[in-house]
């Protein structure tokens, strides 16, 4: 079971450091993939900052939103809801989370113990310290 934070999910249509081993992490765990609603905006908001930024084509950018619509479909996504969210004042208070953080980090612990993908120091640190596998 994976689940995937939106740096870690980002990194699949952006080419930047870590898309390698977001890529193959994603492809090793096809079919458990897991990963909160609210990824679904911060991912969009990272391929219109691609594009802002010139990194990417007006057309690579449409290709890249149509593919990420399109896969979102074999993700498990994990509703934002007040169970899950329980434990985020504690989170954010014990290690300084921000709030997509915080929904992140709680969405993961909801389902269990999974390997947790992302490539924020702080919110990998506090992942680690919650006792989730932090990869890469």
């Amino acid at each position: 079971m994976l689940y995937l934070d939106s740096s870690a999910l980002a990194k699949r249509y952006v080419a930047e450091p870590g898309s390698d081993e977001s890529r193959l992490l994603m492809e090793a765990n096809q079919g458990r993939l897991f990963t909160s609603v609210a990824t679904w905006a911060e991912v969009l908001s990272a391929l219109a900052r691609c594009a802002r930024e010139n990194r990417c084509s007006t057309r690579e950018y449409r290709l890249l939103q149509r593919a990420f619509s399109l896969e979102w479909n074999a993700l498990h996504p994990i509703d934002v809801t007040l169970p899950v969210l329980a434990p985020a004042g504690r989170l954010i208070e014990r290690h300084a989370l921000r709030a997509y953080d915080a929904i992140q980090l709680c969405s993961a612990l909801w389902i269990g113990r999974p390997l947790f993908a992302c490539f924020d120091e702080r919110l990998r640190r506090a992942a680690a310290a919650e006792g989730l596998a932090v990869a890469p």
